[in-house]
């Protein structure tokens, strides 16, 4: 599937209605079922039924949204992705903004689009418009004159003095248009790391992710993602923030000599499994053993720069230097680990959007010596 293919099935409005052919149905189906499964999980049957449609419409709707990771099959039936998530407010956003008749004639024709961009670039006559279109292989003059008429018909184009020019409107129609692209194309893109990540991280700024460099495991190399998170550190780090969700001793391998040394700002979150791995009498290999007796020290300490949630995290993270972002799903979300994929970003709309999630998480967070407190209890209470 290309951006074109899935941006034309998503914003057309044909086939939209529901079963009952006098129903009025404001939205294309594609969206209203993303919109339905960010009220809850559904099976084919009951998304069918939510949103007024046969079995076999349902069927023909969601395939699409399937392949290009806007949602994904679960447990509990069909839920919706991140990146489901980004892509059905985008459209909710951009329909403030713009008619959404317009968005479905632009996705229906590209010519609609060349004549648009082409008035953007600057005002026209149509016989000046036919003579550029055919330097860049256009559309013909006479469907110039179609497409002027019908845009001047909907307000997106005005003639003055027989030059065509865009309207307010027409602006807005094509910025819309292009930045609902911008999102589609990332969301293929990234496809294989934002359909393991839940609609709750629908704050995450896909659109940004355009320079992203895409870290994908494999069978015959099942560890580029950890080695990606390892190979982050250099000795000159200043600030070091790390979301982990395993107990690796890999990890811990590379990450130690930021704690034992004095110079670099490190604040670190577990998972509460993470954290009893690697104070627990299962720590057995040296890594952990020297990183279990480091938290029991931070225990200690009012002001610990570790923290542990009892919650489950959906990613991991590594944030360097405020600067560079590595990404990579939890293993809670699904992902197989021989086809685990993360992404590196040095985007600043990306590290911001990591810090404030990792800062919020952190501010949630228990303090360690939570963990040990509860152990003592356990172990009180067998006794």
């Amino acid at each position: 599937m290309i951006p074109d293919e899935l941006l034309r099935s998503l914003l057309d409005s044909r086939g939209k209605a529901g079963i009952d052919p006098t129903d009025e149905v404001s939205e294309p189906t594609r969206i209203r079922a993303l919109d339905a499964l960010r009220e809850t999980e559904h099976s084919i049957q009951g998304l069918a039924d939510r949103i007024g449609v046969t079995r076999q419409t349902a069927y023909r709707a969601l395939e699409p949204l399937e392949e290009a990771g806007l949602i994904r099959s679960g447990p509990a039936g069909l839920t919706l992705t991140c990146s489901g998530e980004v892509v059905r407010r985008t459209y909710h956003d951009i329909c403030n903004e713009t008619d959404s008749s317009g968005l479905v004639q632009l996705a229906r024709s590209p010519h609609k689009q060349w004549v648009l961009h082409a008035l953007k670039r600057t005002p026209a006559r149509k016989a000046a418009l036919a003579t550029e279109a055919t330097r860049e292989n256009g559309p013909s003059r006479t469907t110039i004159h179609r497409i002027v008429t019908d845009f001047i018909a909907g307000g997106y184009i005005r003639e003055r003095a027989g030059a065509c020019e865009l309207t307010r409107a027409g602006q807005r129609l094509l910025d819309a248009y292009a930045k609902f692209s911008v999102v589609i194309v990332q969301a293929l893109d990234k496809r294989d790391i934002l359909r393991w990540l839940p609609s709750t991280l629908d704050t995450l700024p896909i659109e940004a992710l355009e320079g992203a460099r895409v870290i994908q495991n494999t069978p015959d190399q099942p560890h580029n993602v950890l080695s990606a998170l390892t190979q982050c550190i250099d000795t000159d780090i200043e600030i070091f923030r790390w979301m982990s969700t395993i107990a690796s001793p890999a990890l811990v391998a590379a990450y130690w000599p930021l704690f034992q040394g004095s110079s670099t700002d490190v604040r670190v979150i577990f998972t509460k499994p993470v954290l009893a791995a690697f104070t627990g009498a299962g720590a057995t290999v040296q890594p952990l053993q020297e990183f279990g007796s480091y938290i029991e020290k931070e225990a200690t300490r009012q002001g610990a720069t570790i923290r542990f949630v009892t919650d489950s995290l959906s990613v991991q993270l590594a944030i360097c230097d405020e600067t560079r972002v590595i990404l990579v799903p939890a293993p809670t979300t699904g992902a197989a680990d021989a086809t685990t994929a993360g992404f590196e970003s040095t985007d600043s709309a990306v590290v911001k959007w990591a810090t404030t999630f990792f800062d919020s998480k952190y501010a949630e967070g228990n303090h360690p010596d939570a963990l040990f407190v509860e152990r003592a209890k356990g172990h009180d209470t067998r006794g």
